[in-house]
């Protein structure tokens, strides 16, 4: 297990997440009368395509996606109300692997190892110390994950952890109680009401704490065959989940989006500029439409950082000058980035 003097070892970035595990959510919405041709043109995919199980697609899709849930539900909880049907419709290895997992342990091991690849956004870290366990997400990808998306996450976490022991036929929660590290919001009860435990908010990271009892005896019978077949099945599925040209050219964007240029991509990758393109548009995307998600997305997190200069962030976001970052931010938010950052710094 990861102890909290140790942190986790250096990776890539995450630039991509495993497209099925917006499935919950989806379904959430179209619950809610959002028509699938609209949710199938967002992704421009088919909701069969985002079944598929070696599916990723590039983390700024999940920022538009969540963005798109809350424009058109009005519900700052959408994140929750999705992540509810998490248990009951996602049917990834992961899951299962949990389930299967002998001990809260193990379980919480695999989640650490696994999870990156299905979320993109986070890592997961078990940490132990003398006030208990905390599972933490750790915010480490290359475009940050915003308040629904956490949301989604930690309580579709809660739920499995719960359907675990009460598979195990313990009624003890596990959960302690959850960690967010968001500012307060006007309504913190309806959080804790869908966490069912007390929450804490303006924490160092967002994380669930545990139960250290819990990880000191088997909750299930062991079945090593199962166990063993699900983290090879897993292993399988990283290793055969080759990246989409969409993909690659969101790692050249986020590598260094004031480097980024299309004829240099396609030299490096030995392509021929018309046939990359009517390839990348097959895949839904243009080199340009992506650059300008891109800076958008990383706008957005420099600006609500408010630890750097608009200067710095225009240098940094490609732009050759502060008023066409100031031009790009009125398209983007209706405002010039000094009054985003205002508005967000508010309470």
């Amino acid at each position: 297990m990861t102890k909290s003097d140790q942190p986790l070892p250096q990776q890539p970035l995450p630039n991509a997440f495993y497209a099925p595990t917006l499935l919950p959510a989806i379904e959430e919405l179209l619950a809610r009368g959002i028509a699938r041709e609209t949710i199938e043109g967002l992704f421009r995919r088919s909701l069969f395509e985002l079944r598929t199980p070696f599916m990723r697609v590039p983390l700024f899709l999940s920022r538009r996606f969540w963005a798109f849930a809350l424009e058109q539900t009005g519900d700052p909880l959408i994140g929750l109300a999705a992540g509810r049907r998490f248990v009951s419709t996602a049917t990834n290895g992961l899951t299962y692997l949990f389930d299967v997992a002998v001990t809260l342990e193990s379980a919480c091991e695999y989640f650490q190892r696994f999870f990156p690849f299905f979320n993109g956004h986070f890592q997961a870290q078990i940490v132990h110390s003398a006030d208990g366990v905390e599972l933490r997400l750790l915010d480490c990808a290359s475009l940050k994950a915003d308040a629904a998306t956490t949301d989604y996450i930690l309580i579709s976490l809660c739920s499995m952890l719960r359907r675990k022991f009460l598979a195990s036929g313990l009624e003890r929660d596990p959960v302690l109680g959850v960690s967010l590290a968001w500012s307060c919001t006007p309504d913190p009860q309806a959080h804790e009401q869908a966490f069912r435990a007390p929450v804490q908010w303006g924490q160092a990271h967002h994380s669930i704490r545990l139960d250290p009892q819990l990880f000191l005896a088997p909750l299930t019978p062991g079945n090593h065959e199962l166990e063993h077949t699900l983290v090879e099945l897993l292993e399988q599925t990283r290793r055969n989940s080759e990246p989409t040209l969409l993909e690659m050219v969101s790692d050249h964007l986020v590598a260094d989006l004031a480097a980024a240029n299309w004829q240099q991509f396609c030299a490096d990758r030995h392509l021929l500029e018309r046939t990359a393109a009517r390839r990348l548009k097959a895949l839904g995307g243009r080199f340009s439409e992506s650059l300008d998600e891109c800076r958008r997305c990383r706008a957005e997190d420099l600006l609500q950082a408010l630890d750097l200069e608009l200067v710095e962030i225009s240098d940094r976001l490609g732009y050759s000058d502060v008023q066409s970052f100031n031009r790009a931010c009125l398209r983007w938010f209706g405002c010039a980035p000094g009054v985003y950052r205002t508005r967000w710094a508010q309470p």
